[in-house]
């Protein structure tokens, strides 16, 4: 596997990631199966993985905590995302930061996707949605709680 440097957090992560959008339960996926797959993936030396609560609302963040735990002495990303207010996807291209992710409304979702992957922070959150005109809003870094520490090994 190759390693690729994550923008500007000097994280090393595999160049192949992994997307668990196929784990959330609306595609018949079996439960058993993924974590093989996901276990699989981590032998191979992926290091990265994204989800996202609306992943089976859920579902996909509680196998990516599974298999954290199970691979304590590995280095893994974990990636989510919050979705925008309302479920509304696409969001529209007008919409403020407060009609797409209320300073409430992000709380919420980091809390439960937190719960979901039975862990204390994040590495990468993401918006399941974006608009460039947020970017210099400091409210959406200040409530998702944005922390620069390096991910868990």
């Amino acid at each position: 596997m190759r390693y690729r440097t994550l923008g500007r957090t000097g994280w090393q992560v595999s160049e192949i990631g992994y997307g668990l959008w196929g784990m959330g339960s609306w595609t018949g996926s079996d439960d058993t199966e993924s974590f093989e797959a996901l276990q699989r993936a981590v032998a191979l030396g992926c290091n990265f993985f994204d989800t996202a609560w609306v992943y089976g609302h859920g579902r996909s963040e509680k196998l990516l905590g599974k298999l954290i735990r199970a691979n304590r002495g590995v280095k893994l990303c974990a990636a989510t995302k919050v979705p925008p207010l309302g479920l509304r996807f696409p969001i529209p291209p007008q919409a403020t930061l407060d009609e797409a992710f209320p300073p409430g409304h992000i709380r919420e979702y980091v809390g439960r996707s937190l719960a979901n992957l039975g862990l204390g922070r994040v590495d990468l959150l993401q918006f399941h949605g974006w608009n460039d005109t947020w970017a210099d809003d400091e409210r959406w870094q200040r409530t998702a709680g944005i922390d620069r520490r390096p991910y868990r090994s």
